[in-house]
């Protein structure tokens, strides 16, 4: 009985969210809604080229100021993510050698000292997202998608756990219409983000994709989905998402 009250009891919260909060007369398909979403990628093109150069200044002043190994390796990664999408291919590959050659002069005190704090997981999430990059750029899908399940393999990140993984990718590959590895991407995701603040992204970025919605992949799809009028719940409220 209990159960049968709250299977009743979402249908009606799914029903009234949906019915009260359409924005967009046509739904998913509304052209309004499409080019909101193309200044949203817009902007998202612009504000990675700006942290191309800053995180590349950043890199370039660890490495002649900083005495501290992990700060030098941990800003080329960081840069790693926008270099992968941007520059050449040889350049970014001799920047992924570069994270390396910085890892192999770690003592072997530094070494077990970085596996220790953080297993280097974000590094290698860089470097897997920046490989991933490379053979989409290239045309090679399919070991794109394998690069990208690889890329977050990880174990033991407070940055992944806490952030979550990058979505750049993602985003474009959804765009282009590769649904099926940005679910797996989604689903794999869960083994280390965990919460109510990522289990409510999952959940609304599933729901719009079997609507065939195009998505953003960053938090404000939760109000999108409402205003979009797809049946789904306020996560803001039900999972404790802020806007």
């Amino acid at each position: 009985m209990i159960k049968a009250l709250a299977v009743i009891m979402l249908c009606v919260s799914i029903i009234f969210h949906s019915s009260s909060r359409a924005d967009y007369a046509l739904g998913c398909k509304d052209p309004a809604y499409h080019q909101y979403i193309e200044q949203r990628f817009a902007h998202f093109e612009s504000k990675n080229q700006r942290l191309l150069i800053d995180t590349l200044n950043d890199y370039q002043r660890s490495l002649a100021n900083s005495d501290n190994p992990y700060q030098v390796i941990g800003d080329l990664s960081r840069h790693l993510r926008y270099s992968a999408q941007f520059e050449p291919i040889d350049v970014v590959n001799a920047k992924i050698e570069r994270i390396f050659e910085h890892a192999d002069d770690l003592t072997a005190e530094q070494h077990i000292a970085g596996l220790v704090l953080d297993s280097f997981s974000s590094e290698t999430h860089a470097v897997g997202i920046a490989r991933a990059w490379i053979a989409y750029r290239q045309g090679e899908h399919e070991l794109a998608f394998d690069e990208l399940l690889k890329s977050i393999e990880v174990s033991g990140s407070a940055v992944l756990s806490s952030f979550g993984p990058d979505f750049d990718l993602v985003r474009q590959m959804y765009a282009d219409g590769h649904d099926a590895p940005v679910l797996a991407y989604i689903d794999k995701s869960e083994q280390f983000w965990t919460g109510r603040r990522p289990d409510g992204m999952r959940y609304v970025w599933r729901e719009m994709i079997k609507a065939e919605c195009r998505i953003q992949f960053d938090s404000v799809d939760t109000m999108k989905a409402l205003e979009l009028g797809l049946r789904v719940i306020d996560v803001s409220k039900d999972y404790g998402l802020s806007r």
